[in-house]
Order: C-alpha cells, then structure tokens, then sequence
C-alpha cells in the first residue's frame, strides 16, 4: 500500500510540475528496501506515463550525493521489529540524538520533502517521534485513508 501511496505522491508532483517535470531533477524517491523500490516502480508504471518511469528510486545509501527538488521518503516499515534496521545509524552530537540516514534522505530535497508512513510504529522510536511532533507543530502533517490517497484525493 505504501508503494502505491509514494507513486500517488509522485504522480501529484507531476501533475503539479506540469511543463517544468525533468525526472532527473524534478522528483526522487528513497526507501529503505529494495524490493520497496520494484513496488514503488510497478505503482508508477501504472499510471502509464514514460517520465515516471525515469525517476531515480533507491536505497538512502545509493542516493548519497544526489538531489531533487522534491524527496519522497517511504518509511516503509509494517512490524515493529523492522525499526531497528531504520533506524540502526542513530548517533549522539552536543546532546541531539541523529539518524544518519534519516538526516541524508531529509537533505536530498532542494524545495519539499514528503514522508509516508506508519505513525504509530515510527513513534516508537524517539527520533522518528521527534521528527513527526516536529512536523505537526509545524502545520504540514496529515493523516488520511490509503485508500483514498492512492486515489489522489489530497
């Protein structure tokens, strides 16, 4: 379901980039699992729209380097056990606790960032928790049926 979700999001992107959509440099998604990124691809191939086809999907640790104007990041986790890989490069500078892969995903986006996921398994983890108190104090959380997000209905 999440693959869908991310495709939906990049299908948005598109069609809000309309004229101005470079697959390489408009959007980009990263998630955690490769066979999440042949989920994400089969998702998009479905729109039937060749530049969606061409967008760059990997894993944080092969997107190192890149940028897009707008980053999907796929949490991409349905058991709590799974967080421990998610989160397994947590470190500690001047008393913050730092996710190494969660700070690259979050810096590949030059204009907007969109994360999909499992709130109530992500906030099990204290710095995911933090980052999703820190996106609901900021406005820009949201939470909806997948259903209907796949849908394109936000």
């Amino acid at each position: 379901v999440e693959a869908e979700m991310i495709a939906a999001t990049v299908k948005r992107v598109y069609d809000l980039w309309a004229g101005r959509f470079e697959p390489e440099k408009t959007v980009g998604v990263i998630v955690p699992y490769r066979n999440q990124i042949s989920a994400v691809r089969q998702a998009l191939a479905a729109y039937g729209i060749p530049e969606l086809c061409r967008i760059t999907i990997d894993t944080v640790e092969r997107y190192q380097g890149s940028q897009r104007d707008v980053i999907v990041y796929g949490f991409t986790i349905q058991e709590e056990y799974q967080l421990a890989f998610l989160a397994g490069s947590v470190f500690e500078e001047d008393g913050l606790r730092i996710d190494r892969k969660l700070n690259v995903a979050l810096t590949r986006a030059k204009e907007n960032m969109v994360l999909t996921g499992n709130p109530a398994l992500l906030e099990k983890n204290l710095v995911f928790r933090n980052l999703l108190e820190y996106v609901k104090a900021e406005g820009v959380y949201f939470s909806m049926d997948p259903g209907t997000y796949v849908r394109g209905a936000f």
